[in-house]
């Protein structure tokens, strides 16, 4: 059983394709769906009974420029992924006009309707800098961390921006992931229901080895 990362630059914007080979029988995925939004597109996969793959696509704020992101869209859809993961910072986000914020997401969320498979998002600092965009978040995607298991794989989408620290972009990137204690029970409920995972995958905006808030998170 084997895995492969392979990793696709396109025209600046980074793609990571990863492929699970052999990884047992049926296509379902095991995630709760709730009648509140949901934080993804759809769940309506591109499946392959002997091919797994997903892509992973990374932040699109700080030096973002106009038509890389909806040209690597343009390229997933001919790669063909089973679907997309994110680590966050989706839009500019930093402001709590609410005006300017329904005007980003619908940006945004409109870039990633294009996609051919499901898009899960993750939030990163830009999304929820603060307690009016974590609302935002909640009233459009709902949770803000969840998993979900796939082929007897456990992905854990996590928000390392709980609760949301209200500071200037540059200030906010000197500090580590936040996760509160009812996150971090929630990871290890996941963890221990899901014992016999063939691999675990964790997705998140902020690194682990960058932590200056939360101790608990190491």
């Amino acid at each position: 059983m084997r895995i492969y990362i392979t990793l696709a630059l396109i025209i600046a914007a980074s793609i990571d394709l990863c492929s699970c080979v052999g990884l047992g029988p049926g296509g379902r995925i095991d995630v709760e769906v709730v009648k509140a939004p949901n934080p993804w597109t759809h769940l309506d996969l591109h499946n392959d009974p002997d091919n797994f793959q997903f892509a992973v696509v990374a932040d699109r704020t700080g030096g973002n420029r106009p038509g890389v992101f909806p040209d690597a869209v343009a390229k997933l859809n001919m790669l063909e992924p089973e679907f997309v993961m994110c680590v966050g910072d989706l839009i500019s986000g930093y402001t709590k006009d609410e005006r300017i914020l329904n005007r980003q997401w619908l940006e945004f969320d409109y870039e990633v309707e294009q996609l051919g498979m499901p898009f899960f998002y993750v939030p990163g600092n830009h999304d929820i800098s603060n307690r009016i965009q974590e609302k935002k978040w909640e009233e459009r995607l709902g949770r803000k961390y969840y998993h979900f298991v796939y082929r007897n794989v456990l992905f854990l989408c996590l928000d390392t921006e709980d609760p949301p620290r209200v500071q200037e972009p540059d200030e906010n990137n000197k500090t580590g992931p936040q996760l509160s204690d009812a996150q971090l029970a929630y990871v290890a409920r996941a963890i221990a229901d899901n014992p016999n995972a063939r691999w675990t995958f964790v997705f998140m905006h902020r690194p682990m080895w960058i932590n200056k808030i939360n101790p608990k998170i190491l």
